[in-house]
């Protein structure tokens, strides 16, 4: 099993994520799920600084120990996909579907867990949806994933070249169904397979048990199988972000690091569930 990764490796996802924010920015312009949208630029500014913090930080924190325990598993060959020793390409794709699994649930957790989502809601609480959402997250969120992930890791038995790999395709991915696209009638056949911009724009809706549904990354089987799979028959517009985080305070730079410490009234300890 791969110990190391190929030189190349490391330079292809900041590469791809540069290229999928032009990409989709521009498919965007021409062809938007919402229109009218203000400030793109400030609003797309202010989350990319937010994602390049996070990205030094997570580097300089998580970066060596990530490879180092998945060297080490992989060299112990413990893990569920070591124990089975599963061949190629069926280990690859497990690999993924596990991997998967594993972010619907955290998700899930996010939403469920109110001092988790005293982080996570710095994600939702952005009203004007696009690419850039994709990167925007608490690095208190950020941190809480990646040590929970390092004890995944053995317990899974991936290895480094397979968690590089799922990462790209999750880069790809988020970008795309954060990316405020009109897909047309491609939209509804797509989403049988993996989350597309509406299904997702779903979850970002600031009607509660719609924000709490559609919790996957890639693959959209897991909202069907747990029952939180949720679509509006419509087309109209969805009305995007949070209304206990509306305000302009909330969309700086400092007003969204600052989103986990502040007590509001409709917390979700305290938002009606139906």
């Amino acid at each position: 099993m791969p110990s190391a990764l190929p030189s190349w490796i490391p330079a292809l996802k900041p590469a791809l994520t540069i290229g999928l924010l032009s990409l989709f920015w521009t498919w965007k312009t021409v062809c938007p799920l919402i229109v009218g949208r203000a400030h793109r630029w400030r609003h797309a500014r202010r989350n990319l600084i937010i994602a390049v913090l996070n990205t030094i930080l997570l580097s300089v924190v998580f970066g060596t120990a990530t490879l180092a325990i998945a060297t080490w598993a992989s060299a112990q060959e413990i893990g569920l996909l070591n124990g089975f020793r599963v061949p190629s390409p069926w280990r690859w794709i497990i690999a993924v579907l596990l991997l998967d699994a594993w972010l619907y649930t955290w998700h899930r957790l996010n939403h469920r867990i109110p001092f988790l989502w005293r982080f996570h809601r710095m994600h939702h609480a952005d009203g004007e949806m696009d690419v850039t959402t994709a990167t925007r997250f608490h690095i208190g969120e950020h941190l809480g994933a990646a040590t929970l992930r390092l004890g995944l890791i053995p317990l899974l038995g991936v290895n480094i070249l397979e968690i590089v790999t799922f990462e790209i395709l999750v880069v790809a991915v988020t970008m795309f169904h954060h990316a405020n696209l009109s897909l047309g009638r491609i939209d509804p056949p797509l989403r049988w397979l993996m989350v597309t911009p509406r299904m997702h724009q779903v979850h970002h809706s600031r009607y509660q048990p719609e924000t709490d549904s559609n919790y996957s990354t890639v693959l959209s089987c897991w909202d069907r199988l747990f029952q939180t799979y949720r679509m509006r028959p419509g087309p109209e517009p969805i009305e995007l972000g949070l209304d206990e985080i509306s305000g302009p305070r909330w969309q700086t730079v400092g007003g969204m690091l600052a989103t986990p410490f502040v007590n509001l009234p409709t917390d979700l300890a305290h938002r009606k569930r139906e």
